[in-house]
C-alpha cells in the first residue's frame, strides 16, 4: 500500500509543479503588471514559488516512503 501512495504522490506533486511553472511564467508577462499591478504579480510569483517548494518537500517525502517500504520488505 506504501507504494501505491507514494506514486500518487510523485504524480500530485509533478501536476503541482506545472501548475508553479504556470504562476510564475504569468508573473514574469508585461501584460500582468500592466493590467493588474505589481501586487498582482508579486503575489503570483510568490504563490508560484511556494506551490514548488511545497512539491518539492512532498516528492522527496514520496521518494523516501516508497525506498523505505523497499528495504524492509514489509506492505
Amino acid at each position: 500500500m506504501r507504494p501505491l501512495i507514494a506514486v500518487l504522490g510523485l504524480v500530485w506533486s509533478l501536476a503541482n509543479l506545472a501548475i508553479a511553472y504556470f504562476f510564475v511564467t504569468s508573473a514574469c508577462v508585461a501584460k500582468t503588471a500592466a493590467k493588474e499591478g505589481i501586487v498582482a504579480q508579486l503575489s503570483l510569483l510568490l504563490g508560484g514559488v511556494l506551490i514548488a517548494a511545497f512539491a518539492f518537500l512532498l516528492a522527496r517525502e514520496c521518494v523516501r516512503m516508497f525506498s523505505s517500504s523497499d528495504a524492509s520488505g514489509t506492505a
